[in-house]
C-alpha cells in the first residue's frame, strides 16, 4: 500500500456539482452521476474520496458543490469535517468553482499544494495514482509549475480536448492545448506519441494558482476576495458569485499561462461519461448483451439493458441501450447515447421538472 510521503502539505479539492445529464433517467437533479455507483458497489463520490486514503488525511479534503447537494454530501461523506464541504451558490464552471475553494482553503493551509479532481471519474490502478500524484506535488512545490495530469490515449477520441507536449522523463511541458478535434486530427494526436487527453486533474501550489490567476484572470478573484474579506458570511456569497464570469479553468488560465507541466498518468482513468462507457466496466454474455435486473433478451446483440424493479424483455434487438426507472424509460442506440443530453434539455424546455 502507498505511504504518504514526507513533502508539502497537500490538500485535495474534489469538484462535485455537475449534473450528470448524459445518464437520464438514473441520474437526477437530486441524485446526480456522483451520487450512482455507476462502476462497481461504491458511489463514484465516495470512491474518489476513498482512494485518496492514506496519503490525505479527511481535514484535508474538500468537496466543492451545489446547495441542492450540499446535504446529501455531507451525509455520504460523514469522515470528512461539515466545513469542508464549500457550497456553490449557483454552477458558473470549473474557474469560480476552483477560484471558491482557493480564496477558502488559502486562509486555512496558505502553504498548501492543492490537488483538483474530479467526483464523476473512475480511476484505476490507486497506488499509481498516489505516485502521480505525489510526482505531480512536488514538483510543482519545486518547479512553481502549474500541473495538469495527462492520459495517454488509446484511440482516437474527438470528445476529448488534447495537451500537446515537449520533453522527457516524468514531467513534460505544455506546448498547447489543443480543442475537440475532427477525427483525422485525432488520428494523428494518437499517432505522435505527444499528445494526451486533458482528464481535467490539476496539481499547483495555492500561491501559484492566485498569482497566475491574478496575471490572466484577475476578475474571477476580485468579488471573492472582497467576500473574503468582509467576513465571508454564507448568506452573501450569492452576492459576489454572481459577479464572476462563466469560465472553464482551462480557459481561464491553463491555456494562457506560460507555467504549465504535464505528468503522464501511470493510472488508468475513464471519465465515465455516458451510457456506452458504463458498460465497457460490465461483463457481457457471448452475444456481446450486458444486462442488469430481470432482463430476457432473445436473439439480440449488442444491447446494454439496464432494469428496475419489473421485467424487461426483448426479442431481435441490435446495440441498443435500455435503462428503467419507475417513472421514465430510456430507448436508444448505443452510437446515439450522447443525445441523453438533448432530451433533457428538451424536458427542462417543456417544463417537466418532475422528471429532472
Amino acid at each position: 500500500m502507498t505511504k504518504p510521503k514526507i513533502g508539502p502539505r497537500k490538500v485535495a479539492v474534489i469538484m462535485a456539482g455537475g449534473r450528470g445529464t448524459r445518464f437520464w433517467p438514473r441520474s437526477r437533479g437530486a441524485r446526480p452521476k456522483q451520487f450512482l455507483a455507476m462502476v462497481g458497489e461504491e458511489t463514484l463520490l465516495n470512491a474518489t474520496v476513498s482512494r485518496l486514503s492514506p496519503s490525505f488525511l479527511p481535514g484535508d479534503i474538500y468537496i466543492v458543490t451545489t446547495e441542492e447537494l450540499a446535504a446529501e454530501t455531507r451525509r455520504m461523506l460523514p469522515q470528512l469535517p461539515p466545513g469542508n464541504v464549500l457550497v456553490e451558490p449557483e454552477g458558473r464552471n470549473t474557474a469560480p468553482c476552483l477560484a471558491l475553494a482557493l480564496a477558502v482553503i488559502e486562509s486555512r493551509t496558505p502553504d498548501g499544494v492543492m490537488v483538483v479532481l474530479s467526483a464523476d471519474s473512475w480511476i484505476g490502478d490507486k497506488d499509481k495514482f498516489l505516485e502521480d500524484i505525489d510526482t505531480a506535488v512536488h514538483h510543482a512545490a519545486g518547479k512553481r509549475d502549474l500541473v495538469v495530469f495527462g492520459i495517454r490515449p488509446t484511440y482516437p477520441e474527438t470528445g476529448y480536448g488534447y495537451i500537446e507536449t515537449e520533453g522527457k522523463g516524468k514531467v513534460l511541458g505544455a506546448s498547447a492545448f489543443r480543442e475537440k478535434p475532427t477525427y483525422d486530427k485525432a488520428v494523428e494526436y494518437l499517432e505522435s506519441g505527444r499528445h494526451f487527453w486533458n482528464a481535467g486533474m490539476f496539481v499547483w501550489t495555492l500561491q501559484d494558482l492566485r498569482a497566475e490567476l491574478t496575471r490572466h484572470c484577475p476578475e474571477i478573484l476580485a468579488p471573492l476576495d472582497e467576500w473574503m474579506a468582509a467576513g465571508a458570511d454564507p448568506a452573501r456569497l450569492a452576492q459576489a458569485y454572481g459577479r464572476l464570469p462563466k469560465l472553464s479553468i482551462d480557459y481561464a488560465l491553463m491555456e494562457k499561462s506560460d507555467r504549465v507541466a504535464v505528468v503522464p498518468a501511470h493510472f488508468r482513468w475513464s471519465d465515465v461519461g455516458s451510457w456506452p462507457a458504463v458498460v465497457e466496466f460490465h461483463e457481457s454474455d457471448a452475444a456481446g448483451n450486458v444486462v442488469q435486473g430481470d432482463v430476457i433478451l432473445l436473439e439480440s446483440n449488442n444491447c446494454a439493458v439496464f432494469g428496475g424493479k419489473r421485467l424487461i424483455a426483448g426479442s431481435g434487438l441490435e446495440d441498443l441501450i435500455v435503462v428503467d426507472e419507475p417513472d421514465a424509460l430510456l430507448l436508444c442506440r448505443k452510437d446515439r447515447a450522447q443525445d441523453v443530453k438533448t432530451i433533457v434539455e428538451r424536458l427542462s424546455a417543456m417544463g417537466r421538472t418532475d422528471l429532472l
